[in-house]
């Protein structure tokens, strides 16, 4: 893995500011030559899609398991910008559960049609089927391809500091689906970065998509990261022939294992990004991180 991981470790700012926000912004994550590979790959992807599933030109692309359709993709699992915030968040014990292309063309600008809401958690049945509060399971970062630094581009819109509460906003938050404030019980604030810019947000943050009326399509890629005794979305045993294209760290984020015990009591075979951190942070890094890290989170009621 690149030793350049090492001058990105998260900071005590950046670690309260996630802790308790639920969200941390990365500017300039990708630089322009990165933003520029991933454009050209993300947009065959976006081609194929629509010719293959009949998507109109004016409609929403949504395409999961993007991670095997480019090996430019392949790059962001372990990035150097937003790979060391994730094990910091999560721990060595880790994996690569979810990869999702948007592609998100202009509304009409007359578009009211804005449906109301959209508010939720991500997780899938996990939402619904565990107790609450819930614990924090996943993450993702979000690798905006394109400005959403205006008002009009779609940006997502999030209530910080929701991931510690169980009740979702208002539907209709007060000023608008744009505005930055209202949305129920904390003010409503809408993400509006630069491309290149990297957002990390805990799955139980509440949010939603902003509306496009911009005359630019929306493109955003999320990678997700969740501990290794959950089940992917994308994979649970990625093809051979990706896995071949990748060092050790990557194939553990992928899924890859010795043995179906090593899930959930993994050996050091099964979790290289530990020895790797144990070689360049030391012992007691490693067993900071690797220590589940409940007792900074404040649940209050909503």
């Amino acid at each position: 893995m690149d030793p350049a991981c090492l001058g990105y470790s998260m900071t005590d700012a950046q670690r309260d500011h996630f802790d308790q926000q639920g969200y941390l912004i990365v500017e300039d994550a990708l630089d322009s030559r990165m933003v520029g590979c991933l454009l050209e790959a993300a947009d065959r992807v976006d081609a194929r899609e629509r010719k293959h599933r009949a998507i109109a030109p004016n409609e929403i692309m949504a395409k999961f398991r993007t991670i095997v359709e480019e090996d430019i993709f392949l790059e962001l699992l372990d990035w150097p910008r937003t790979f060391p915030l994730v094990w910091d968040i999560l721990g060595w014990n880790i994996q690569h559960y979810i990869s999702h292309l948007i592609y998100y063309p202009p509304e009409p600008k007359q578009a009211e049609a804005h449906k109301a809401g959209g508010w939720h958690q991500d997780g899938g049945r996990p939402v619904p089927e565990m107790e609450r509060p819930h614990p924090r399971l996943s993450l993702k970062v979000a690798f905006w391809l394109t400005d959403t630094d205006q008002p009009d581009r779609g940006g997502i819109r999030i209530v910080p500091g929701s991931h510690k509460r169980d009740t979702p906003p208002d539907r209709e938050p007060k000023g608008g689906p744009n505005s930055p404030t209202g949305a129920g019980f904390e003010a409503m604030v809408q993400v509006r970065v630069k491309a290149g810019t990297a957002v990390l947000f805990d799955r139980r943050l509440w949010h939603s998509r902003g509306l496009n009326t911009s005359d630019v399509t929306r493109k955003v890629l999320f990678f997700g990261y969740s501990y290794r005794w959950l089940r992917g979305l994308d994979y649970n045993v990625m093809p051979e022939e990706v896995l071949e294209k990748c060092g050790p760290v990557r194939r553990q984020l992928l899924g890859d294992g010795v043995d179906v015990k090593g899930w959930w009591q993994p050996t050091d075979e099964d979790v290289p990004l530990k020895g790797w951190l144990l070689a360049h942070r030391g012992a007691e890094y490693v067993e900071r991180i690797g220590q589940k890290q409940w007792e900074r989170e404040k649940w209050t009621d909503a």
